[in-house]
């Protein structure tokens, strides 16, 4: 008789659990997914208990329902990532990256499920590769919904924060996945994402390896920066915080002056006077990591597009960033007089500037 009733108050929990489970797979309540998250912060299951009794909903033959089994799994892993074991976290990543080639209504579940993981402290050495390979190879992310596409830039960023070396050892194959997943971005929530990533790609010293002109070309498409903030501003982005931010990766190397130089004097030299202010702050902001040996083959062009800007412009703005981006120029030649020939190129550049005065 006690064996009896200890089986039922075991069994109790679990039928909770259940219920929990079947009103939110088969109703669109969020509720319950909350509810039994706070179950298994406070012990009440484990989530292998959780992945018990989803059981059904998982393997079930219509996509929705398995996206919605998927979805409260992972709504529960964002919770509750902290208290995972690492012999969870290995079951849990062989199972959502499987789910990566699941029905595409399933894709957007299986993402946040990743991104709770790639939070966790207890993933083991490899499985960051892991995931990302497979996304890189599964997931068309063009195709998916603008917060979708920003869970995949969460997931890298979550990685590069806490795996760098990890992801360092792919080399390359890194830099292209990464371009793969960035290439055709239009959402500004998403582009301040992915121009940090491609920042921190090259402060970081990632492998570019031969990718440097396809990670230039998929950053540049937006330069310079055409974006009106919608009325009422629901995202908090300025247009400024994307000019910042672009600004900051095409500034930050000189492997991609070669070019960016050429872009910057085709916008100098256009009609628009925004092209014209932020091609001059860029071309001043590149000086501070440029050498002659970067700005050589292009000095006369920058010069005579500089000149037109100071002496013909009727806009004081133009003018004033003409004379900074000059005054750059300059002190970034001054800079390597004790190099070769480099003492001869800034006479060259000084004397063209005085015959054009």
């Amino acid at each position: 008789m006690a064996a009896a009733t200890a089986l039922e108050e075991a069994a109790a929990p679990m039928g909770a659990l259940c219920g929990l489970v079947q009103d939110f797979v088969m109703g669109q309540q969020e509720g319950p997914a909350d509810q039994v998250a706070a179950d298994v912060k406070s012990g009440g299951y484990t989530v292998l208990q959780v992945v018990e009794a989803l059981g059904s909903s998982l393997e079930n033959p219509e996509p929705r329902t398995r996206a919605r089994g998927i979805q409260l799994l992972s709504q529960v892993l964002l919770q509750c990532h902290s208290l995972l074991l690492e012999k969870e976290v290995v079951h849990l990543i062989l199972f959502y990256e499987n789910r990566l080639k699941d029905h595409h209504l399933v894709i957007p579940s299986v993402l946040q499920g990743l991104r709770a993981l790639s939070l966790s402290v207890a993933l083991p050495p490899g499985l960051a590769v892991s995931v990302l390979k497979a996304i890189f190879q599964e997931v068309h992310v063009q195709s998916l919904l603008q917060v979708d596409r920003h869970t995949v830039f969460s997931i890298i960023t979550n990685f590069m924060r806490s795996r760098e070396e990890e992801l360092k050892g792919l080399g390359a194959d890194f830099t292209f996945g990464f371009i793969q997943v960035m290439d055709g971005e239009k959402d500004p929530r998403n582009l301040l994402v992915a121009f940090r990533i491609v920042h921190d790609l090259i402060s970081k010293d990632y492998s570019l390896g031969p990718f440097v002109e396809e990670l230039f070309e998929v950053t540049s498409c937006y330069f310079p920066i055409d974006f009106t903030p919608p009325p009422n501003d629901p995202y908090g982005i300025q247009r400024d915080d994307l000019i910042l931010s672009l600004r900051a990766v095409l500034a930050s190397t000189p492997r991609f002056a070669e070019f960016l130089l050429p872009l910057l004097i085709e916008k100098v030299d256009s009609e628009i006077l925004s092209a014209k202010l932020d091609s001059l702050q860029t071309l001043n902001a590149c000086c501070s990591v440029y050498g002659q040996k970067e700005l050589k083959d292009f000095l006369p062009s920058l010069w005579a597009s500089i000149r037109r800007e100071v002496f013909q412009t009727a806009s004081e703005r133009v003018e004033a960033e003409g004379l900074a981006a000059l005054h750059s120029l300059t002190a970034c030649l001054s800079c390597s007089v004790l190099r070769a020939d480099a003492e001869d190129l800034l006479d060259s550049f000084l004397s063209n500037i005085l015959q054009g005065l």
